[in-house]
């Protein structure tokens, strides 16, 4: 039984040696575990970045549109206006488009791993087993692993994966052009190497790192002849340079001044530096203890600020991380696969994991590119570490590797079912990090959205606090969102005064942005309809389109003000204009058959 046992897994390793067997698997791998999120719904910057973006829905093709709204993200942003041509607001096919970058992501960490294991360094050290299965484990773990899901399944951190598909095309370029003689051949990859790099960083700007990551390969895995080294240091700190003046560019700031330094080198003013850097010592290790284990995982972390460096926290933290970062220069030329690893970890988490303050302190889409680094160091040492170490439980121990990969991909599945929940994923979210007020706001926002009011409304006023001052006035801290979503509520509820009240309230508070304003005008507007007041309600929907011109909730609003007082080719023409902009709505669609209707009975 033991022998016939033994066969057949010798078997099933020949098998699997085969590189067209090992992409089949991978691309069967990605679809049976994403195929179920195609009804994922949008979520948080979804909504801003492409359903209620006017830059995407009007989008006439025209390249400077997409470069004024984000010349820094083109790329990516250019993506979401060709999905808008084609699917709408319908999310099938933005969840299409991601999981091909998915899938095209593994298929590059697979290239590159490949290209790796022939470099100089790499072709005498790895064996046999390192060399048939390591591109394909690694692949495998960056495409099945849990912690990849937000930025494959959270339809706008295409961006993330995006730019991480770029980087990795291009590190994989750059091993094949160094691996080839001079030839056309070594000029297509170095072209391709230069076009992947600049498609990334005009697709997110953490891609800035690849020059130096370049430089990571060179001094890694080739022989360190003074000359090569030198051309290598020079295009890492010439690209680093570039980028530096690309970015001044869109920013339109002086390159040479500390105010442009200042300024894009942080995206919030509300965290200093070094408690950002001190906190990232601290969330590095999160999302090392989710690579490994990753139970726990939620949407919308709530994260404490660590003050300072000086933290008794951020000092245990560093000391952990100079561990693993002295471990990575101990393997320097013992395993360059090792220590290639640990450095480029730390590399590709060096934008957003440093001293640049961003607002949400941790995101697991974040993790996406940095995490190849710790699944190259995991590969080997499953592929080669241990079974070297224990050799008597070589085949225990792989064995042992593919009961982890199917968890983890059990993981990943049960995830994304969550996903397509958003009551269920953002209850988990609130049980998980019950101190993040947003959650409950969003949480809200899907209850009423499934038409439950009183249950929204209790959530929602869990997200802030109504405060009585000393001198008799009240203050609240709901953000303008939950009140926006209160509003709602109440008037679900049919609670039209409360509903108002929030309204008027909020119309005079001078810190509200106009885009928001006209959400408050809508919502007014909306209880005035309800009411049958359909001067007033009319009154609100154009003050609200005088606020933002390209909202589309108060134009199609208005559109049905015009029906119900006899104003039909003005109703006919507006309802038409919003089915242009979102033909799958269906209950424009019936609105504007009703109106045209009518428009067509004798008179």
């Amino acid at each position: 039984m033991k022998t016939t046992w033994l066969h057949h897994s010798r078997l099933a390793l020949a098998a699997l040696a085969l590189t067209p067997i090992q992409l089949l698997i991978l691309t069967l791998s990605v679809w049976l575990l994403y195929g179920h999120s195609l009804d994922v719904p949008f979520y948080l910057d979804d909504f801003s970045s492409i359903q209620e973006n006017p830059t995407i829905y009007n989008w006439k093709g025209t390249f400077s549109e997409l470069w004024q709204f984000a010349g820094q993200r083109i790329v990516g942003y250019y993506s979401f206006a060709l999905n808008y041509q084609f699917d709408h607001f319908q999310v099938k096919g933005y969840h299409i488009v991601n999981i091909l970058i998915h899938l095209l992501s593994g298929y590059f960490v697979f290239l590159l791993i490949r290209g790796l294991l022939q470099t100089p360094l790499m072709k005498t050290q790895a064996s046999e087993i390192l060399q048939r299965y390591l591109p394909f484990v690694v692949a495998l773990l960056f495409l099945i692993h849990p912690l990849q899901i937000q930025a494959v399944t959270y339809v706008v951190q295409r961006l993330a994966s995006m730019a991480a598909l770029f980087y990795i095309a291009a590190l994989a370029s750059f091993v094949y052009a160094r691996l080839s003689e001079p030839s056309l051949r070594q000029k297509l990859w170095i072209t391709a190497c230069i076009l992947f790099t600049l498609l990334g960083f005009f697709t997110k700007q953490n891609t800035a790192t690849l020059p130096l990551a370049f430089l990571l390969i060179e001094l890694v895995f080739f022989p360190l002849h003074k000359k090569r080294l030198q051309i290598a240091a020079g295009i890492a700190i010439g690209g680093l340079i570039l980028v530096w003046f690309i970015l001044a560019g869109i920013f339109q700031k002086n390159p040479f001044s500390l105010e442009a330094m200042q300024a894009l080198t942080q995206e919030t003013n509300l965290i200093s530096r070094d408690s950002y850097l001190a906190t990232q010592f601290s969330v590095l290790f999160t999302y090392l203890k989710l690579l490994v284990f990753p139970v726990g995982l939620h949407i919308d972390y709530a994260y404490p600020i660590t003050d300072g460096l000086g933290a008794p926290k951020a000092i245990i933290a560093l000391i952990g991380h100079l561990a693993l970062l002295a471990l990575a220069m101990f393997c320097f030329r013992r395993n360059p696969l090792v220590s290639f690893g640990i450095f480029f970890y730390y590399l590709a988490h060096l934008v957003e994991s440093s001293i640049i303050p961003i607002r949400d302190v941790i995101f697991e889409h974040r993790t996406y590119l940095p995490n190849l680094g710790f699944f190259i160091v995991i590969g080997w040492l499953a592929l080669e570490g241990l079974p070297k170490k224990f050799a008597a439980y070589q085949l225990h121990i792989y064995t042992g590797l593919v009961i982890i990969c199917l968890i983890l991909a059990g993981m990943t599945w049960q995830r994304n079912a969550l996903w397509r929940d958003p009551i269920a994923l953002w209850q988990d979210n609130i049980v998980q990090s019950p101190s993040k007020k947003r959650g409950f706001v969003i949480l809200g926002k899907h209850l009423l959205q499934a038409n439950r009011p009183s249950e929204a409304l209790e959530v929602l006023k869990n997200s802030g606090e109504i405060r009585q001052n000393l001198n008799g006035t009240v203050t609240t801290t709901y953000t303008t969102e939950a009140v926006l979503n209160m509003v709602v509520a109440y008037k679900k509820l049919k609670d039209y005064q409360t509903a108002l009240k929030f309204i008027d309230q909020a119309l005079v508070n001078p810190t509200i942005l106009p885009f928001d304003k006209a959400k408050f005008y809508t919502n007014r507007g909306n209880i005035f309809y309800e009411q049958n007041q359909f001067q007033e309600a009319e009154t609100s929907y154009l003050e609200a389109i005088k606020l933002y011109p390209q909202g589309l909730t108060a134009r199609a609003n208005l559109a049905s003000i015009f029906a119900v007082t006899g104003r039909l080719q003005e109703s006919e023409k507006l309802y038409a204009e919003m089915l242009v902009i979102d033909p799958n709505n269906q209950d424009i669609r019936n609105n504007l058959a009703q109106v045209r209707a009518k428009l067509a009975e004798p008179h």
